[in-house]
């Protein structure tokens, strides 16, 4: 790989832009931007992201790094992952210079023959065999263009139809088994799907992960997802979400829905903001997920018993990723796509608009469980159950606002549901790391004077010829001065801003966390590279005059009186001289 393919990317890239994306809270402070932190659940923000250097860091759980490290992080890629798809992106000519390793090429061919059966069931669908299948679809008001919109496509009622088709092109009977697109028997290969309407999963990043499928006729399941593969985790991909995507962050939130045929129906109709998890509960990762794009989310939910205890499940997971939640059910008892479809899109969103936010729906749901006026015993019961859901909720305020809302609809004092939620063993919110944490930075966090003179200097290097006096010996750690000698020697050559950064991180590599992090700390208001930078320089003068005066100090105390040479006592009177200018 050569390493001007990098930089041609970062040239090409906007840091800030890119991280947007995935972050939509990103707002100005000063030369940088801020936002809460996307790799773990925080109140208040400490995740900075900077244009001019090129790089992210969150103070909180210190992760850091340019715009590779941060899709990385971001969607769980290798570097030759992030490196192909940032090149497609910048617009850049990349061809690896070195072979993929065993797990990148397995995904990679993972991919290649899911896009072929995306395609081989597509043909399908439209083809003269496919009509039955383009029956259903009609019935179920879906036209051509949101069939090729969403790649809908046919497993005919061949048990090996994708299996021969695919082998002709070239693919192995154990690619087709790491896909999860066929089970190995004795007699060969066996399609998983038969007779199927296929519906492609594509990740947000719009790779194909896996298929979902919908038995035409009699037979079960009624539907179908693929086995967890290499490219597969269904607790971590939204349907639709590739398509949703820009109209969440549009719209300022996201509809949670049940199934495929929803999502589908609505966008058909025009609320191109909804996804649904793929048959499975929601999960923390579908939570984080969402909260790249919106920090609201309705969850409409099936008004029986069953949906009412997933909408409840589900909204508490969804707030204890930070997330606020409104949920919302349809009359009539028709699923969302059927809905949409009678009513439209204005009758639709006019339910959405109706939503309750989550504690007033659990509250709603509780008294309804017990004759009214509740009896002591009975408001005993429901208090104990609505503080669980308040101490989920990770905000401080929402909380507050919760417990009083609580207190006001049971007829209790608001400091007994306070109480309670502060009840020892209830189970409340904490916050979780859910990126790798970044090694802790070598350099000495509680020295300010070399934490500002580093950071400094990364501001206005031109400051390094004030800093000559400094030796190894001023700094508190071997860390520190690595950093301090790399930025001075970097600084000869004339470089700035996000050139510098890379080229001190490439002299000082075991220090390039640290160094992210004091690139992109904020200089006050009235900074003043060159006074503020010598001012530096003289307590970390100060400080190593003082270090070494403690050291002579020791060893004339270990000699004793009259043991102490003569050069010892001149180097102990010069040092007190230093102290004392």
């Amino acid at each position: 790989m050569n390493n001007n393919t990098i930089e041609q990317i970062k040239d090409k890239l906007d840091i800030v832009e890119f991280i947007r994306q995935y972050v939509p809270g990103l707002k100005r402070s000063g030369k940088t931007y801020k936002a809460c932190c996307p790799f773990h659940t925080e109140k208040t923000p400490s995740f900075t992201c900077s244009s001019e250097k090129g790089l992210f860091y969150c103070f909180g759980c210190q992760a850091g790094g340019d715009i590779f490290e941060f899709l990385m992080r971001i969607e769980n890629l290798s570097f030759n992952e992030a490196l192909e798809k940032l090149a497609d992106l910048a617009g850049v000519e990349y061809k690896p210079a070195r072979g993929l390793s065993g797990e990148e090429l397995r995904r990679a061919n993972a991919r290649k023959i899911l896009d072929f059966a995306k395609t081989f069931y597509h043909k399908n669908l439209f083809s003269v065999q496919g009509s039955y299948a383009r029956e259903y679809v009609k019935k179920r008001s879906l036209t051509k263009e949101t069939c090729q919109k969403f790649e809908l496509g046919l497993a005919f009622n061949d048990a090996t139809a994708l299996a021969r088709a695919a082998k002709a092109a070239g693919y192995t009977d154990q690619d087709l088994k790491e896909a999860g697109l066929c089970v190995l028997t004795d007699y060969g290969p066996r399609d998983y799907y038969r007779n199927r309407l296929m519906f492609p999963i594509i990740n947000q990043r719009g790779d194909t992960v896996g298929f979902g499928g919908r038995i035409l006729g009699e037979g079960e399941p009624k539907y179908l997802n693929s086995p967890e593969t290499v490219l597969f985790t269904k607790s971590h991909v939204l349907y639709g979400l590739n398509l949703a995507g820009p109209a969440i962050r549009k719209a300022g939130r996201a509809v949670l829905l049940e199934g495929y045929m929803d999502v589908i129906g609505c966008h058909q109709a025009g609320a191109d903001y909804t996804v649904a998890p793929l048959g499975t509960s929601l999960t923390e990762e579908h939570a984080r997920l969402l909260k790249r794009y919106t920090e609201n989310v309705t969850v409409l939910f099936d008004p029986d018993a069953a949906g009412i205890k997933a909408a409840l499940r589900g909204g508490l997971v969804l707030i204890s990723q930070g997330l606020f939640v409104k949920v919302a059910s349809l009359p009539d008892g028709l699923d969302p796509d059927e809905y949409i479809a009678k009513y439209g899109k204005e009758a639709f969103e006019k339910i959405l608009g109706q939503a309750q936010d989550l504690m007033a729906f659990h509250t709603r749901l509780q008294l309804d469980l017990y004759p009214q006026p509740l009896s002591a015993q009975d408001k005993t019961h429901v208090i104990t159950e609505l503080a669980e859901t308040i101490a989920q909720q990770p905000d401080e305020i929402v909380r507050r606002e919760w417990a009083k809302y609580v207190a006001e609809h049971v007829g209790v004092d608001e400091q007994l549901v306070l109480a309670r939620v502060k009840r020892p063993g209830l189970q409340k919110f904490s916050p979780r790391i859910n990126a790798p944490t970044a090694p802790v930075p070598a350099v000495n966090a509680t020295n300010t004077a070399e934490q500002e003179l580093l950071a400094w200097l990364l501001q206005a290097p031109q400051g390094a010829s004030l800093c000559r006096e400094l030796t190894q010996s001023d700094f508190s750690s071997a860390a520190a001065w690595q950093l301090f000698s790399a930025i001075c020697q970097t600084a000869q050559e004339g470089l700035t801003g996000q050139e510098l950064v890379e080229k001190v991180k490439q002299a000082a590599p075991a220090h390039a966390g640290a160094l992210v992090k004091l690139a992109l700390t904020q200089p006050p208001e009235d900074f003043q590279p060159q006074r503020d930078i010598a001012a530096c320089a003289q307590r970390i003068k100060q400080n190593g005059v003082q270090k070494r005066l403690k050291e002579v100090q020791r060893q004339m105390k270990a000699l004793g009186a009259g043991n102490v040479p003569q050069e010892l006592i001149k180097e102990y009177m010069l040092l007190r001289t230093k102290l004392k200018k």
